[in-house]
């Protein structure tokens, strides 16, 4: 067990759903304490337990908590759900107050000169740029995107890997596709930006809405 200072600091939990996994991560400031990673099969059974444990380790309480923070989404439907209902659980039954961040935006805002695309699932991506972020099947994103670049663009995200054929097929010498890029928002992203909106005091609440992107409308014809 690591005794943890709690003297004017600020500690916070962060839970990260991610596509392969979901991190918890013990912060203080702007300090990672300590970090684990839970697979996405085993997180419904262990998570709370995890993070019953992680705050044991170090000698914390609930308590001891300033906020929790969650990525709010968009992520995969599963994940997001224990994690969001895990975190609000946490929130209902202490009263601490929690903050949810889109990991999507905040990965647009950390690299602005890139679009990025993440995996929505079905043929659809998740769209972040400058902070603004969409849902859109990839052959309609692809056809607005060549009909709109003036100059070769660069994409980055968990989508590229899983659409590279048809993003060259349609963009061509149009995009620039990084090798080695960042795959979704990590925690130490979602935990820079929990802290920094609690510093401000801002998008601080009693429950985390997952944020899902897609929206599905049926287009209907005109009547004659």
């Amino acid at each position: 067990m690591h005794h943890t200072s709690r003297k004017n600091n600020t500690f916070y939990l962060v839970v990260n759903s991610g596509y392969q996994a979901v991190g918890i991560g013990l912060y203080c400031d702007t300090e990672n304490v300590s970090t684990l990673s839970l697979d996405k099969k085993t997180v419904s059974a262990f998570l709370m337990q995890s993070i019953l444990e992680l705050l044991q380790e170090h000698a914390l309480k609930f308590s001891d908590l300033s906020f929790i923070s969650t990525h709010s989404g968009p992520a995969p439907f599963t994940t997001l759900r224990v994690g969001i209902a895990t975190v609000n659980g946490i929130g209902f039954a202490t009263g601490l107050p929690l903050i949810g961040i889109n990991g999507l935006k905040e990965l647009s805002k950390v690299y602005p000169e890139y679009t990025v695309i993440l995996n929505a699932f079905c043929d659809d991506v998740y769209i972040g740029k400058n902070g603004k972020t969409s849902c859109e099947n990839i052959d309609i994103f692809l056809q607005e995107e060549s009909a709109a670049i003036t100059k070769p663009v660069t994409y980055i995200g968990n989508g590229v890997a899983l659409h590279y054929e048809k993003i060259k097929g349609v963009l061509g010498k149009k995009v620039q596709l990084i090798g080695d890029y960042p795959y979704e928002a990590n925690i130490e992203l979602i935990a820079q930006a929990a802290y920094d909106a609690w510093q401000k005091k801002e998008r601080i609440v009693n429950q985390v809405i997952p944020i899902y992107l897609k929206q599905y409308s049926a287009k209907i014809a005109p009547s004659p």
